[in-house]
């Protein structure tokens, strides 16, 4: 993936900060083998980029002054080509030559080319011709012909010590020296005595100085995310690891991010591997809509808020912006404080601008719109804010739950007289059907058989949805709320200790284990009032069940869980003369159960003016 300058010379331009192209520098490295590396970068920098360049995985950066004032800064970015380079010199020791001089610190070479993706698609020669085209388009930096000049000049000297020369550039110089280097060029020619009588030696009165990136602020300094560079570092770690494609650094970040959440029980069942495929679906289109192959950050996170919610996101946004490798003895030097535009280095009490010179392409900087959950200082406030006096529940998630109350007690009650129908054999009506598998079973008879369904004589008044049952130490929260008026059930359930989770002013989050609906509502004893020794029973789940049966004015209780109600429940429903009808608790989609299943707690009625600010709907 190189395109030839002359026979000795290998030209491999960069675009700077991007993955695919560090990538697609280290294959290369490994399959082929080079003399001598050169560098389109001023050749004052050589020393302090090859010492920066050995400190990885630690990221540093070089601060660059002229004529006393901070001009740019060099940092040492895991996912740049020039600096996978400069490490791949350094452990195969070849020599390193900078080529230029200081016209580079004048000021950033900023364009405007396509996704860097596309290169490893159609190839580096391909690519760099439609490079061409859209370069043509643009402006021409007043610095090219000089460079191109002073560059050639360069190469043709190493050509006279090394045979396999591996140059690295942009695609602006790289155009200009293909034109330089053709056979005859009058150009070129001029360029070679240029440099040779220049006597330049590419020493200069900078003052570099050399910091430790300040680990919240990596995010600036790097071309893609920090986590896509802590990925990349990881791989360089494990001798046995496959090489990475760029899309698999974009699929890792929820992936990780997921993982995160299994160790809570309650969103772990809301990240399913098929809803982050989802979400990398919705990624991709994201990214093509807006003319890129790849996606950039505020894609990722509005990808990851749009499928699995904001707290999601803001997991994402964190993982995205984390780098995991730093040397602890760096934490107690003088730190590097980078942002946009502008830097601020030890000691000074203002920032001062400055560019990064390994940057070649435009910024657009948007704002991410989050509700991120409230740091700990504010939920300590907000704990000692809490009223124990006032709490009520959450309009919107009222009615969410007494529409699947309804729509239980519906399925549950057709069940149940399934359970009564008789089957027999055709004779002079077809009753309620045909009974297709006892037909089928009694082919060979002829006979064809019809099922009668009783009417119903009752209808279901309790239901009974069990989350969990057997972590009963996860529950503290027991409880009977009664209904604010006629179309609420009464509700009996336990649940997580809301208090450890308060995300807004007199908002809590909690997490049910199980609960019963009790509808048409009426005032109840609450079932958890009395320990559960007392009345012989083993769980939370049993309380639960044997408050449901003692409450029901009803034959038949619903009973929604994930496995079917065992020998001990049943003997207990015997017990009350009453029978429990199982619903699978897998009949409902997971994202149902998810939003189900986690509710909120409010401090007085007056907090439903502004709860919404605060939940998710």
């Amino acid at each position: 993936m190189t395109l030839s300058l002359t026979p000795r010379i290998s030209a491999f331009p960069v675009r700077h900060g991007k993955a695919p192209f560090a990538m697609e520098l280290r294959k290369l490295l490994w399959e082929r083998r080079f003399d001598a590396i050169a560098f389109a970068l001023p050749a004052g920098l050589r020393q302090d980029a090859l010492e920066g360049a050995e400190a990885l995985p630690s990221i540093r950066a070089l601060v660059i002054r002229v004529d006393g004032a901070v001009r740019a800064y060099f940092p040492f970015d895991p996912c740049d080509a020039y600096v996978e380079a400069l490490r791949q010199a350094g452990q195969r020791r070849l020599p390193v030559e900078f080529l230029e001089d200081d016209s580079l610190l004048e000021g950033p070479l900023i364009q405007s080319l396509p996704d860097a993706y596309l290169a490893k698609g159609i190839g580096l020669e391909k690519y760099q011709q439609v490079a061409k085209q859209i370069l043509a388009g643009q402006g021409v930096d007043d610095r090219l012909e000089h460079r191109g000049y002073l560059v050639l000049a360069g190469l043709r000297r190493m050509e006279k010590r090394f045979a396999k020369i591996l140059f690295l550039c942009d695609f602006p110089l790289l155009g200009k020296l293909q034109e330089l280097f053709q056979e005859g060029s009058i150009a070129g020619l001029l360029a070679e005595t240029e440099g040779r009588d220049s006597g330049w030696d590419g020493s200069g009165g900078l003052d570099i100085r050399s910091y430790p990136v300040k680990p919240g602020l990596v995010f600036f300094a790097l071309g893609e995310l920090p986590f896509y560079a802590g990925e990349m570092e990881k791989e360089r770690r494990n001798p046995i690891a496959e090489p990475m494609d760029y899309l698999d650094l974009v699929k890792r970040i929820f992936i990780e991010t997921r993982n995160q959440f299994l160790a809570r029980p309650g969103e772990a069942g809301a990240i399913s591997i098929k809803k982050v495929q989802s979400a990398l679906i919705f990624l991709r289109n994201l990214a093509v809509q807006q003319g890129r192959l790849t996606p950039d950050l505020l894609d990722v996170v509005n990808a990851a808020k749009g499928v699995f919610g904001n707290a999601f996101a803001a997991k994402v946004l964190e993982a995205a912006r984390f780098y995991p490798f730093f040397d602890p003895a760096e934490l107690e030097e003088d730190q590097l404080e980078i942002g946009r535009d502008s830097l601020r280095e030890p000691g000074e009490s203002e920032p001062a601008p400055a560019f990064n010179l390994l940057e070649d392409e435009p910024k657009v900087w948007k704002a991410i719109n989050l509700k991120k959950e409230p740091d700990r200082e504010k939920q300590r406030s907000y704990r000692y804010a809490w009223d124990p006096q006032g709490m009520c529940s959450h309009t919107p998630e009222d009615e969410r739950i007494e529409g699947f109350n309804r729509a239980v007690r519906r399925r549950s009650q057709d069940l149940d007289l399934q359970g009564f129908a008789r089957t027999e054999k055709l004779t002079s009506s077809l009753k309620d059907g045909i009974d297709i598998r006892e037909t089928l079973r009694n082919w060979t008879t002829g006979g064809i058989y019809v099922r009668e369904i009783p009417p119903a004589k009752g209808r279901m008044d309790t239901v009974v949805i069990l989350f969990d049952q057997d972590n009963d130490d996860r529950y503290p929260s027991r409880t009977t709320w009664y209904a604010e008026h006629q179309e609420e059930s009464t509700l009996t359930f336990f649940a997580t200790d809301p208090l450890a989770k308060l995300i807004g002013p007199g908002i809590a989050e909690s997490e049910y284990g199980g609960l019963s609906l009790l509808f048409p509502p009426r005032p109840v004893r609450n079932v958890f009032a009395a320990p559960a020794e007392e009345m012989g029973l083993r769980s939370l789940s049993e309380q639960l069940v044997y408050g449901a049966l003692l409450n029901s004015e009803e034959k038949s209780v619903a009973y929604v869980s994930d496995r079917k109600p065992g020998l001990r429940m049943k003997r207990m429903a015997a017990g009350f003369k009453k029978r429990l009808v199982w619903v699978p608790l897998a009949s409902f989609s997971t994202e149902t159960l998810r939003r189900l299943r986690k509710f909120h707690i409010l401090n007085g009625k007056h907090v439903r003016a502004w709860a919404s600010r605060f939940i998710p709907e």
